[in-house]
């Protein structure tokens, strides 16, 4: 880490990782586990983290485009990855050379299909927007759907799942959704037709609803640790430390300024230590004079606009400051703990989020404790 140029860095722990996938596992039974490792792996780093869950047992990947999938292939992931998003029709080959089963949730693709006569098998999975209200086709359209498919000879009919919008907030109408997808399964089951994949439970249905699961379930935030609750969960651990090192220290007086738009005045002579990290790290703005760091193993205040490379923290009367303190964003240091969480509730958002959005610039450093 003392080799960086600049010093601001991930550290992903892979042992944590796998713990949780077996959690995970041991919740779920028998259902095959596809894991959702797009947005790199939310921000944690695909590759690495897909490496981890192939050998731990993971059945198939998920990803949100073909791009993401066709780096994983290329990094030497063989299981199935499954895209959940579009796919520009042009590189269905490619996708199909590459066993990267994709998403139909339109009916129009099926246009595209039919066009599509392509030296490898191509692999469908039928989304259904069962309430979600984002993509996927409606209930009526599923028998249309699915006689087409079974008469084109280079396709087969993988997959069918659906998405729950409210597993974490509102298991009512989750389970209305649920009620709308095994009225289509069972019609399905009804005519033969059911392919081999039924997916619908993501994190929060994991561990909220059991009807969810079927014989494969979709596990992602839970897999980093993070919560998909409002509220926190036992026996998941986080995956990921944000850190960063002190580059700067200085004793201000009474009554000036820090940072863009003079929105911290010192009230008193105040410490003040800055950080190489920023908002283009994906250190959110938002956090300007609400948020806190860890460093010396305490809470230091930010202080002034983040910007977009650096940060400023009040370290007032803490022990001796000095270039290369570390600080952590998000983790642990001695007995104190920021969680994505928290840090989420403090800028009206999802712990989802602030994860994702750590920038590429930042190094993701992967660890081992066996």
């Amino acid at each position: 880490m003392e080799n960086f140029a600049r010093p601001t860095w991930v550290e992903i722990n892979l042992s944590k990782l796998k713990r949780n996938f077996y959690r995970v596992k041991k919740i779920v039974g028998k259902r095959k586990i596809i894991a959702v490792v797009k947005a790199d792996a939310y921000g944690h780093g695909s590759v690495e983290v897909s490496k981890t869950l192939e050998k731990a047992g993971a059945y198939a990947l998920c990803t949100a485009s073909l791009e993401e999938a066709i780096k994983l292939r290329e990094s030497g992931i063989k299981i199935p990855i499954l895209v959940l998003g579009y796919v520009n029709p042009s590189v269905l080959p490619v996708a199909a050379k590459l066993n990267i089963p994709v998403t139909l949730f339109d009916k129009r693709f099926l246009k595209r299909l039919r066009e599509y006569k392509g030296e490898y098998p191509l692999k469908i999975h039928i989304n259904v927007d069962t309430g979600m209200g984002r993509i996927g086709v409606t209930p009526s359209e599923i028998p249309e759907i699915i006689n087409t498919l079974n008469t084109l000879p280079f396709i087969i009919f993988e997959g069918i799942y659906t998405h729950l919008s409210t597993a974490d907030t509102d298991l009512s109408y989750a389970n209305k959704q649920l009620s709308i997808f095994e009225n289509i399964l069972d019609q399905l089951k009804e005519k033969n037709l059911l392919p081999p994949l039924i997916h619908t439970a993501n994190s929060a249905a994991i561990l909220n609803l059991k009807r969810s699961y079927f014989n494969a379930v979709r596990p992602g935030i839970l897999l980093y640790g993070l919560s998909p609750l409002n509220k926190a969960i036992d026996n998941f651990e986080p995956i990921m430390n944000f850190k960063t090192r002190t580059i700067y220290s200085k004793l201000v007086p009474k009554g000036k300024s820090i940072s863009y738009g003079r929105t911290f005045i010192t009230k008193k002579e105040t410490l003040i230590a800055t950080l190489p990290v920023g908002y283009a790290d994906g250190y959110p703005r938002a956090l300007s004079n609400k948020g806190e760091v860890l460093i010396k193993k305490r809470r230091a205040k930010i202080i002034g606009n983040i910007t977009m490379d650096q940060t400023m923290i009040d370290v007032t009367g803490f022990p001796y400051i000095h270039p290369g303190n570390e600080v952590v964003l998000i983790g642990k240091q001695g007995n104190e703990t920021i969680t994505a969480s928290e840090i989420a509730k403090k800028i009206t958002t999802i712990n989802y989020e602030i994860v994702s959005r750590i920038g590429k610039r930042v190094p993701r450093i992967f660890v081992r404790e066996d």
